[in-house]
């Protein structure tokens, strides 16, 4: 059961990395018709600084739940020598459940930004695009992240009973 759900959990969230970085594609390809724009024709894209901090924004929380699905995240490992196997797992757990606390404290928190944003009109500069739903997009991204990082907490504490470590398995090319 858990290894169909960490299957499914890379492949979505591998999906939603290419849309991040569709979106960078998209902020590179505008950057680089801008500054061509200026330099040739003194003609700049109207905001184009406007699309790109929300692009740019969009496509770095895009990239976040495949890094906690992969655990590509840091990882010290000393515990295992010093206090053993058993130790070293239970860190684990307490580790993916820190980062599950932190995830969410960030969806709450760029929730609670949006909605001051929409609540105050917030708009682009140049294009008065409303910002408020780009940073509701970021905020569901994060919430993502958090059930993302709650099927990792999941495995951790199977991990615990089963006597397997992070470092026993290949995480990236798990299968159904």
């Amino acid at each position: 059961m858990l290894d169909r759900l960490e299957w499914l959990g890379l492949r979505s969230t591998r999906a939603l990395s290419v849309i991040g970085l569709a979106a960078l594609m998209f902020l590179a390809v505008l950057t680089l018709a801008d500054g061509l724009l200026r330099w040739l024709f003194n003609a700049p894209i109207e905001g184009a600084r406007d699309l790109g901090g929300l692009a740019i924004a969009i496509a770095i929380t895009c990239c976040i739940p495949v890094g906690l699905m992969e655990r590509s995240n840091i990882t010290i490992r000393f515990i295992e020598p010093i206090a053993g196997k058993l130790a070293s797992r239970i860190c684990d757990v307490a580790a993916s459940i820190t980062v599950g606390i932190v995830m969410a404290g960030f969806a709450w928190q760029f929730w609670v930004y949006a909605g001051k944003l929409a609540r105050y009109g917030e708009t682009t500069w140049v294009l008065k695009y409303p910002t408020a739903p780009y940073w509701y997009v970021v905020a569901a991204i994060f919430g993502l992240a958090v059930l993302v990082q709650g099927i990792v907490i999941a495995i951790d504490i199977a991990h615990l009973f089963s006597g397997k470590n992070d470092a026993d398995t290949d995480r990236v090319g798990v299968g159904p």
